[in-house]
């Protein structure tokens, strides 16, 4: 496909953040099923089933253009996820798991939220009001994920460094 104009742009940006969001659900069970904390466990898993609406959400906005996703992986999101599974190889101890776990879906909702603020701006520009508001829904949940992660970064951290 050639970059002929912002859309394009905004076309390629959008089918990578809907492989993404595809993939991430996928990586977040299997990170659910590795760590020890319930509290993190059960915030992985709310995770999965509100990353499956910010897919359906992305569906519409694609509706919405017309168009349907480009085949564009999403590079960051491929190698968290391998990132995520060398680590694990690596047979480090439950709070440790954890610990990393936490911290990389921090990062991840970081980055995330990033890339749906830079689609937002470009849809409302681009006159597309319609993708523009489930665009702003999914970066609403991604503030709010943020936000649960870094309690629970602070929750893992205190419990397993105070016997340290």
């Amino acid at each position: 496909m050639a970059f002929n104009n912002p859309s394009d742009l905004f076309l390629y940006e959008l089918s990578a953040v809907y492989d993404g969001e595809i993939k991430i659900t996928k990586t977040k069970e299997e990170m659910a099923g590795q760590v020890r904390s319930s509290s993190l466990a059960e915030e992985l898993r709310n995770q999965v089933a509100k990353g499956q609406e910010k897919v359906r959400n992305l569906d519409a906005c694609f509706r919405s253009l017309g168009t349907a996703p480009l085949d564009v992986p999403c590079l960051v999101v491929d190698a968290m996820r391998a990132e995520f599974q060398q680590f694990i190889q690596r047979g480090p101890a439950p709070e440790v798991i954890d610990m990393y776990t936490v911290g990389a879906e921090l990062k991840l909702a970081s980055y995330k939220t990033a890339g749906y603020k830079c689609l937002v701006d470009k849809a409302v520009l681009m006159g597309q009001s319609e993708c523009a508001h489930f665009l702003q829904t999914n970066l609403v949940g991604e503030e709010e994920a943020k936000g649960h992660f870094e309690r629970l970064s602070h929750e893992v951290s205190e419990a397993t460094l105070a016997g340290v």
